[in-house]
């Protein structure tokens, strides 16, 4: 039996990464970071190891020691996390890969993780391998289809969110009659919906779109219950998320909160007609 390596990070996610992982008959070790990663995964793998951040040799020996080649990133570590160096305990492996990086940037970061993984013969899968089955549909998935006034703001926000991206900003905008009314930046996109809440604007558009030219393997968008709980405290009314390269985690409960909330969700392409 193939033996996958999980690098969970917090939320549900690495949770059902796993499960896919078993249910393909995969044998999985975890490593997960105390403060980020749920303790509940440990019933859900063969083996978990607790780790600190920044104890990239660690993780290396700790894959290697139980011949796994191959691993997959699940669930977020905020970059406010990593940029906190008084805060987690690198080892002279990470602190070398640090000082080597050319810049702070998600991409920057996870991609010089993946290559000193890749030094020792384990490569980082893209989790779309481990996570199919949490991609977001085409087309409207609520009760409630946006307006015409919406659907415009969408097509709007799309750009924008597009824009972001290329520039490695972050994922979402929130909008408001083809206005850029938040841009999500280092604190994600719960605060970034809930920051036009506290502005008192109302009746917004969310849009969440993968970066141009995404690497799949890392960083890859999702949404969950706790985005439709933040559009609920800023009165959001619209999520266009992108389908194909989204991950939603617990889609039932999701969209029943957002059906409760009567909101809309809608998959949208990254080109082209977003209806």
């Amino acid at each position: 039996m193939e033996r996958l390596g999980l690098i969970a990070g917090s939320g549900e996610l690495p949770l059902l990464v796993a499960d896919e992982a078993s249910s393909k008959g995969h044998e999985v070790v975890a490593l997960g970071f105390p403060g980020f990663t749920d303790p509940n995964l440990d019933s859900r793998v063969n083996e978990l190891v607790w780790l600190r951040l920044g104890q990239i040799q660690k993780a290396i020996s700790a894959f290697q020691s139980r011949g796994i080649t191959r691993v997959v990133m699940a669930g977020k570590i905020e970059k406010a996390n990593l940029m906190r160096l008084w805060s987690i305990r690198p080892d002279r492996r990470a602190l070398r890969l640090v000082l080597a990086l050319e810049d702070w940037r998600d991409d920057t970061i996870l991609a010089a993780i993946a290559a000193e993984l890749l030094k020792v013969g384990i490569v980082v899968d893209e989790i779309t391998m481990w996570a199919g089955k949490l991609m977001a549909p085409a087309g409207v998935l609520t009760r409630k289809t946006p307006n015409k006034r919406q659907w415009k703001d969408i097509a709007f926000g799309r750009t924008m969110a597009l824009g972001i991206g290329a520039l490695d900003i972050g994922q979402t905008v929130v909008v408001r009659n083809a206005a850029v009314v938040v841009v999500e930046a280092i604190e994600g996109t719960d605060r970034a919906i809930r920051r036009a809440g506290e502005m008192d604007i109302h009746d917004t558009v969310v849009v969440k779109m993968a970066k141009p030219g995404q690497d799949m393997r890392f960083d890859v968008p999702g949404v969950g219950p706790s985005t439709i709980d933040s559009m609920i405290a800023a009165q959001a009314r619209v999520l266009a998320i992108e389908a194909g390269r989204t991950l939603i985690t617990n889609s039932e409960e999701m969209l029943r909160k957002a059906n409760g909330a009567k909101m809309s969700v809608v998959g949208i392409p990254a080109t082209g007609p977003v209806i």
